[in-house]
């Protein structure tokens, strides 16, 4: 079942899309066994259960809600449609009221100190691409050699595995040039892929996490720190959206909401004018 569901249910969904539908379905599967039926047999009793379930389990109100939007999804490819007629699911948070994390510039300026001291020129690669450009994890994963263009004055990073399949093309900074050259000086291989683990194989997501959880750091914070100097600095949001891949601007405009540490700023200077 879950292979039909894979070669055709998610037949054109992109690569992240069916890895987090797959999971969610999976884990849906285990419950129903428990429960004494299948993926082919369960009722609209058996889906409101399964969520209530997930509830009571403390997941997050967004983690509840994927698992909601793949069984929806797979209810549907089946033709169970009253399956998931007015389930009762908890509603999450608004994201566009919420505030990224982001680094600050000390944060920033540390780690990339850091790694470069380490003298491991693949990991100091990394940081340089995905703090100046922004790239998802996903995306810095799939990137292949021929996706860099380097010159002694410029660059350029083609995104062919942006979320929803969509194509973009982002600028390289100086620094990240230098870095991406550097690194390939070291590699005396064919392999395609642009990042490599130690057995020379294309890297993984968890590796890259890995990299940065050392320095205490959370890969995906390099994301938000890049959106949100974007953002700060003014730029146009129509801008930013092409460079950071969101498909609209409200996702944009989340990065410019203020976060804690703004606030606390604020309310630190109310009386210094005085």
């Amino acid at each position: 079942m879950l292979n039909t569901y894979q070669e055709d249910g998610l037949r054109g969904k992109s690569k992240q899309t069916r890895k987090t539908y797959l999971f969610s379905i999976s884990k849906f599967k285990d419950w129903l066994d428990g429960a004494g039926t299948d993926l082919e047999g369960y009722s609209r009793s058996d889906v409101q259960q399964y969520i209530d379930y997930l509830v009571s389990k403390s997941y997050s109100a967004s983690t509840i809600n994927k698992h909601w939007s793949a069984v929806k999804h797979f209810s549907r490819w089946q033709n169970k449609v009253d399956a998931i007629e007015d389930i009762s699911v908890i509603t999450p948070p608004n994201i566009l009221n919420e505030a990224p994390k982001a680094l600050t510039r000390n944060e920033v300026n540390k780690i990339i100190r850091e790694l470069d001291r380490s003298g491991n020129e693949r990991n100091f690669a990394i940081a340089q691409t995905l703090i100046n450009t922004g790239i998802r994890l996903n995306e810095l994963v799939n990137l292949d050699r021929t996706d860099f263009h380097i010159s002694e004055r410029k660059g350029t990073l083609k995104v062919r595995f942006g979320k929803g399949n969509k194509e973009r093309q982002l600028p390289l900074s100086p620094e990240t040039r230098r870095a991406i050259t550097k690194y390939l000086e070291t590699r005396n291989d064919s392999i395609d892929a642009m990042f490599l683990s130690n057995r020379s194989k294309r890297i993984s997501e968890r590796t890259v996490q890995h990299i940065f959880e050392k320095y205490g750091i959370n890969v995906h914070s390099l994301r938000h720190t890049f959106i949100t100097k974007l953002v700060r600095n003014g730029e146009d949001f129509s801008l930013v959206q092409s460079l950071s891949g969101h498909a609209t601007a409200d996702m944009v405009m989340r990065y410019s909401a203020p976060s804690e540490e703004d606030k606390e700023e604020a309310v630190s200077r109310m009386w210094l004018s005085d």
